[in-house]
């Protein structure tokens, strides 16, 4: 696959070594001004001082306002979301306004298949606003700069969702996020179920993700962008970018992320005075200490959106700086992402294209993924001298940032991730239709399954849960399985009519390799969606099978053996007659042999 390589201009940040915060935030909030100034930005809301992020109700009618300048340009909804409100989405593309549903959204995008698409979704934390006022002011330039919209529509669409999180936008506050430098109010984390929707992408417990699942799916976007606002250590960049992952999205659309996408949108932020660098998530508590790539699982937005081959990007813009200042950064964020995007959207298209002849012929693919430490590279960074003083509060140590006082150096940047577990890619799975919640989300995500057209007893390869260990709280409305180990063995299995068979010959692979495959960051097993399949079902009473387990080792000499060797090796097993008599019920045509056995069956033939 050949792409072009962008230009790889050494990413300067030096700066100054001392700078005043006043001076500091006055330098902010000037490039914030420039920037809306270069950006075309004209709604008076959003000024440099301005600290203002508008409702749901001012948003909406703000976007069908900006819908009714052109036809190129539509606002619908598509779907519900847990609050009952409306979730709608803004299409900016030529003749946009025959689209009204998904239906005709996903008719519009059959059609225009030679050009790139750009998702952006908004508010998915409504308490990190940043990209609603973005998008906002973003799309304003373009209706006001005809040259460049035209520009834009000859090469690309453009599909944003103001806001996403329509619950938690509503649940209007003005303290929730602590120490945030602004707006005056904004919108709880939480939706209307409190769940954190970026944690939501697999497991669809929201209506809101369902949503979100059928425009995906209707647009096939070939870049993606989620807007957010970042906590954690304070230095002085206003944002800092999460890329997909690099090593985990493979080793196509991994090498064009690395040496073209990323390093083109690094310089092209810096030419705008904005120096950006990695999302900020330190291996100790400073920067000093290094960066750790983010691994984002399915779980979350770009997770998902990668199983599909689609380019991601997280906005964090940092939530200790000025509202107006975290604003222009993710305007000029979303522009050059972009503009990227239409000057290599042959290229993009032609990559992801790449992605899925890579998926067509796949015989193995990773599940699983583990941080080398190891292996690290050295990036330049800012940072704020970090001192160590008696809190006043608790009269422990705490940590401070010293925002009088920037060092630079190089740190380390520890992005290298290694699969550690694999799988060899069937040719069908099975999935029982008694499971119907993970049958609804693979058929939510366009898997083609066929039913069985009647009962059968099918040779399967059978996988066994060998041990794991439900979190003891609650998470997002489950519970997580820490997973040890697995036992593959072929078996018969009894099977019925409408149970669902998946073949592998499609482009939700990945999806499925990655869900159906317990070992998954976020396989449905782990999100415990098959937990009464670990369950035993049946016992028996102590008294009554003391003659069975007589019987037994009286008619089986090897049975006996067997037993003995583990008296010998196991003191407290001879201590414990319970144990014993269980031990030999687990070793009996009695027990049910189906504990532990996981309900995803795979064919015993692999792809070749």
């Amino acid at each position: 696959m050949k792409y072009r390589r962008a230009k790889r201009r050494p990413c300067s940040l030096r700066g100054v070594n001392c700078l005043k915060r006043s001076t500091h935030v006055l330098l902010m909030a000037l490039v914030a001004s420039n920037a809306m100034a270069q950006i075309g930005l004209e709604r008076s809301k959003m000024s440099a001082t301005d600290n203002y992020s508008p409702t749901w109700h001012e948003t909406i009618n703000a976007f069908e306002e900006l819908a009714s300048k052109t036809k190129h340009s539509a606002l619908f909804e598509i779907g519900k979301s847990d609050v009952g409100r409306p979730i709608h989405a803004f299409l900016l593309g030529q003749n946009a306004d025959d689209v009204s549903n998904l239906l005709d959204l996903s008719e519009f995008r059959e059609s225009n298949q030679n050009r790139v698409c750009l998702l952006i979704n908004n508010a998915i934390h409504p308490g990190e606003p940043c990209g609603v006022d973005a998008s906002l002011s973003w799309l304003e330039s373009l209706m006001n700069d005809a040259k460049k919209r035209s520009q834009m529509l000859a090469k690309m669409d453009v599909l944003i969702i103001p806001m996403y999180n329509v619950g938690g936008a509503l649940n209007r506050n003005c303290c929730t996020r602590t120490n945030q430098d602004g707006p005056e109010e904004y919108g709880f984390r939480g939706n209307a179920r409190n769940l954190d929707l970026n944690r939501d992408f697999i497991k669809m417990d929201s209506r809101n993700s369902h949503a979100f699942v059928q425009l995906f799916h209707a647009i096939d976007p070939d870049v993606f962008i989620d807007t957010h606002t970042s906590n954690g250590a304070d230095y002085p960049y206003a944002m800092t970018l999460i890329t997909t992952q690099t090593d985990k999205i493979g080793p196509v659309l991994g090498p064009f992320l690395e040496e073209v996408m990323v390093p083109h949108l690094f310089e092209s932020m810096r030419q705008l005075g904005q120096e950006i660098v990695p999302y900020v998530n330190t291996r100790d508590q400073t920067p000093e200490s290094g960066i750790i790539g983010f691994l984002e699982s399915p779980r979350y937005s770009t997770g998902y959106t990668s199983l599909f081959g689609t380019l991601g990007f997280t906005s964090e813009a940092h939530m200790l700086k000025p509202f107006p200042v975290r604003v222009a950064a993710t305007i000029q964020l979303i522009d050059c992402i972009a503009s990227f995007s239409m000057e290599y959207a042959e290229e993009i298209l032609d990559i992801r294209q790449a992605e899925q002849e890579r998926l067509k012929n796949a015989v193995e693919l990773p599940v699983h993924w583990e941080l080398n430490i190891e292996d690290s590279t050295l990036m330049p960074f800012r940072g704020y001298k970090t001192r160590r003083e008696v809190s006043q509060v608790t009269g422990d140590i705490r940590l401070r940032y010293d925002q009088e006082e920037i060092w630079e150096e190089e740190i380390p940047y520890f992005n290298h991730y290694e699969s550690d577990e694999h799988t060899s890619v069937p040719n069908f799975y099975i999935i029982p239709q008694a499971w119907k919640e993970v049958v609804e989300r693979c058929q939510w995500n366009g898997v083609k399954m066929s039913e069985l057209p009647s009962d059968t007893i099918m040779e399967v390869e059978v996988t066994y849960i060998q041990d794991f260990k439900p979190m003891s709280f609650p998470y997002e409305g489950h519970h997580i399985n820490r997973l040890d180990s697995i036992d593959l063995r072929v078996e018969s299995v009894r099977l019925f009519k409408g149970d669902w068979i998946v073949t592998t010959d499609q482009k939700s692979l990945r999806y499925l390799v990655e869900t159906l495959d317990p070992r998954g960051h976020d396989s449905f097993f782990k999100w415990n969606f098959f937990d009464s399949a670990m369950e035993q079902k049946e016992y028996f009473s102590t008294y009554v099978f003391e003659e069975t387990a007589l019987q037994l080792l009286q008619s089986d000499d090897d049975l006996k053996k067997r037993f003995e060797r583990e008296k010998l090796k196991n003191k407290e097993f001879i201590d414990n007659s319970r144990a014993q008599l269980n031990w030999l019920y687990l070793n009996s045509v009695h027990f049910e042999g189906t504990v532990n056995r996981y309900p995803v069956f795979q064919s015993i033939e692999k792809k070749q």
